[in-house]
C-alpha cells in the first residue's frame, strides 16, 4: 500500500466516539481520526517495515499515521536526524509512547537519546527521554550498574518537573528500574525516599508512587524468586 492509500484507509475507518474516549484520556486530537492501535497493527502487518512509508506517513501529519509510522519503521536502519525530528514533531503523550517503544528503544542511539532528551526543555522530547529510560531499564539485555546510577541522576536531577506528562514519564522510569532485579529495586526505593524529602511536590508525588509500587509483597516475591533462579 502507498501512503495515500493507507491514509483514504484510516480516513474511512476514523470513529467519532473513539475520538471523545481519546480525548477523555488526555489524548490531543486536533490531527486525528479515531481508529485505534490494535487496527493500526493490523494495518502494519499488511504493510511489513518499511522506513521509507514510515517517513510518508509521519509527514502526512495525521496523529494516527504518525502512531502506524513508528510501527513500521526499521529501528535499525534509522537515522539520528530524523529521530530528532520526530521527538520534535510530538503533540501528544500516547504519541510519545509509540514512538518510544515502537521505535527508539530499538536503535543504537536509545541511551544516547536518554542522555540528551531527558534533560531537553520541550515537555514531549523531554517525556520521551523518560519513556526510552522506562523501557531500557525493564528490557534492555545491555544495561550496567554505570548505567542505572546515571539514571537515577537524571531522575533526581528532573523530578521537580512540574508538567504532569513529564513527571510521570520520570515515575514510570523509576519504577521500572525497580521493577529490573532485586538489587535494583533496593536502590530505586532508596531513591525514592530521598525524594520524598524534597520541599517540591512533583518529586514528593514520583516518590510516593514509587515506594508503593515496589514495595508490594508480589513484586518483592517475583524479584526474590527471579535472583534465586539466577544464582
Amino acid at each position: 500500500m502507498t501512503s495515500q492509500e493507507i491514509l483514504s484507509k484510516l480516513k474511512e475507518l476514523g470513529n467519532e466516539e473513539n475520538l471523545k474516549g481519546m480525548a477523555k484520556y488526555g489524548i490531543n486530537t486536533s490531527s486525528a481520526l479515531g481508529v485505534n492501535v490494535q487496527v493500526l497493527r493490523e494495518i502494519a502487518a499488511e504493510t511489513g517495515k518499511d522506513n521509507d512509508l514510515a517517513v510518508e506517513l509521519w509527514d502526512t501529519g495525521i496523529h494516527e499515521a504518525k502512531i502506524l509510522a513508528t510501527i513500521i519503521a526499521e529501528p535499525e536502519k534509522f537515522d539520528e536526524g530524523t529521530l530528532d525530528k520526530w521527538a520534535n514533531d510530538i503533540n501528544s503523550w500516547d504519541l510519545c509512547d509509540q514512538f518510544t517503544n515502537n521505535l527508539v528503544f530499538h536503535t543504537e542511539f536509545a541511551m544516547g537519546k536518554i542522555l540528551e532528551w531527558c534533560v531537553a526543555d520541550e515537555q514531549f522530547v523531554k517525556r520521551a527521554g523518560f519513556a526510552t529510560m522506562a523501557n531500557y531499564a525493564l528490557k534492555s539485555p545491555d544495561l550496567r550498574e554505570k548505567d542505572v546510577e546515571g539514571f537515577f541522576g537524571l531522575i533526581m536531577n528532573e523530578c521537580g518537573d512540574k508538567r504532569n506528562y513529564v513527571r510521570k514519564a520520570v515515575s514510570w522510569a523509576l519504577r521500572n528500574i525497580g521493577k529490573r532485579t532485586l538489587h535494583y529495586n533496593r536502590k530505586a526505593v532508596k531513591l525514592a525516599k530521598q525524594m520524598k524529602d524534597e520541599p517540591i511536590r512533583p518529586a514528593k508525588e514520583t516518590a510516593g508512587e514509587a515506594i508503593k509500587e515496589l514495595q508490594k509483597p508480589d513484586l518483592l516475591k517475583k524479584l526474590k524468586d527471579k535472583q534465586e533462579e539466577e544464582k
